[in-house]
């Protein structure tokens, strides 16, 4: 993550900053080599009430961990005479530890290339080798006048909307082919919610342009945000198809869901997408949001209580938690969780009944999610480890143990489908009921053809027909030529 150099406190001073803390993870991104955009590092900046033009060390590091980002490019700019100085040095997040200063210099038309020759110096000092060599990433530079770069600069520096947009304008209207204004114009008119004008300025970039990809992501939040819901779909459809990205994957099930007829393969949309971005708190909301509209509170219930304890602030969370919980005819926990809701956003109170025309769904503005503060990454990795000793116990035939360890797998880990199932059939003999609970439960967390034919099967035992025929009709669903559920189906 590139934190602005610090520099002389003047206009000229904080456009070179901002151009340097712009164009640098841009030109990394050339090189193959990860990097934060400076667009993700202010919405983070955002999300931890952090101001947006001032960051101490410790406010970056927190800044970068939230990212996930393990190094920061930090250091200072000097103009004297015409002339500017960068000496930019890295900064391990886990070791706290600065590298030796990387240096460049030169008169100040000349910082794009001074920018572009420290992204080489910086790409070569970490893990990621580049991916050209110097001769070909040098002639990637863009023709774009010193005067459309300088004006851009200005945009990104100014703090009044009205200047920011002018700036911008400007350096398009210099150098109409300069994507990385283009970005961020659509960027500021969403921002501005002239969403129409948002569509029509991203969809300008071309399609060969390296930013191609990060624009039609924007501009699929702008197509959302005007109710032009099958392009949505239909764009994040083809960028998955090209990356199944987590947050791509989570777009898409929200143009899907507000089709209005497809809230069943929004769930199943959000639910990949969970499995690529480690349940972040907007994706499991989008999937809870989902299971409720297509008629699964009880599920519904299971993601928000998990998000509602990790992210306590979130009204909107406890709120569709308590319309969860009522329709789950569980209306004590529903009373409770609507006067939190009521608490923490007093809009809320008139809503304690369900109200599924809302638009609660989370439309996500980059595909890097940010890191939940706190998030038990750490938990996660112990869960798996007691889930395998648990596996293993059970193949030994040690059940009580198996039966400790994939408990506390499931305690630590609740969305981790493998302690479930698992769990599940150490206990179909001894507590079906429990067992059934535990299959339902993984099936929330990822759905599964075999598990759900387990559970169909296990429901027959128990005499709950009806259950049993309705999720062997699920699977058939997806599966039409499944021959075991069809045999499930015709059993009287």
């Amino acid at each position: 993550m590139v934190v602005p150099p610090e520099g002389p406190p003047t206009p000229e001073g904080a456009w070179v900053a901002q151009a340097v803390a712009e164009g640098l993870p841009r030109a990394l991104g050339l090189l193959a080599v990860p990097a934060v955009d400076r667009a993700d590092r202010l919405r983070a900046q955002e999300a931890l009430g952090i101001p947006p033009l001032t960051l101490s060390r410790a406010t970056s590091i927190r800044v970068a961990e939230a990212l996930g980002a393990s190094r920061l490019v930090v250091g200072t700019c000097q103009l004297e005479g015409g002339v500017v100085r960068l000496a930019l040095r890295l900064l391990d997040v886990e070791r706290a530890t600065l590298s030796a200063p990387l240096m460049a210099s030169g008169p100040l038309d000349t910082l794009p290339a001074l920018i572009q020759g420290l992204a080489w110096d910086i790409a070569l000092s970490g893990p990621t080798r580049p991916s050209r060599t110097r001769e070909e990433f040098l002639a990637l530079r863009a023709g774009v006048p010193f005067e459309a770069f300088r004006s851009y600069a200005q945009g990104l520096a100014a703090s009044d909307p009205a200047l920011r947009l002018k700036r911008v304008k400007r350096a398009l209207a210099l150098a109409p082919g300069y994507d990385e204004a283009r970005l961020t114009l659509g960027r500021l008119e969403i921002e501005t919610r002239d969403d129409a004008a948002a569509s029509e300025t991203l969809a300008r970039v071309a399609p060969t342009s390296p930013l191609a990809r990060t624009a039609q992501f924007l501009r699929g939040a702008a197509l959302l945000h005007l109710a032009r819901y099958r392009e949505a779909a239909d764009l994040y459809q083809r960028l998955v198809g090209e990356e199944a990205s987590a947050a791509a994957l989570s777009n898409q099930g929200v143009a899907l869901l507000r089709l209005g007829t497809a809230s069943p393969r929004a769930s199943v949309v959000f639910r990949q997408a969970l499995e690529k971005g480690a349940a972040f708190p907007d994706l499991s909301f989008n999937l809870a949001w989902a299971l409720l509209l297509a008629g699964e509170p009880a599920a519904a219930a299971f993601w928000l209580r998990g998000l509602t304890r990790r992210e306590a602030g979130d009204a909107a969370a406890h709120l569709v938690l308590s319309w969860a919980l009522r329709k789950a005819d569980r209306e004590a926990e529903a009373v409770e969780e609507w006067r939190i809701a009521a608490a923490l956003s007093p809009s809320y109170e008139p809503l304690a009944s369900p109200d599924p025309s809302r638009r609660f769904e989370r439309i996500l503005a980059s595909e890097r999610p940010l890191v939940p503060e706190g998030e038990g990454r750490s938990g996660a990795e112990m869960a798996a480890t007691y889930a395998a000793r648990g596996e293993k116990l059970a193949e030994a035939g040690e059940r009580e143990g198996a039966l400790a360890e994939l408990t506390r797998a499931a305690y630590l880990d609740p969305y981790s489908a493998r302690a479930h199932v698992l769990l599940a059939r150490l206990s179909s003999e001894s507590d079906p009921d429990k067992a059934a609970g535990e299959l339902r439960m993984a099936l929330w967390c990822r759905d599964d053809a075999t598990v759900r034919l387990e559970l169909a099967g296990l429901l027959m035992k128990l005499g709950r027909g009806a259950e049993a025929r309705a999720e062997a009709r699920r699977v058939l669903q997806a599966l039409p030529d499944n021959a075991a559920a069809r045999r499930l189906l015709e059993t009287p």
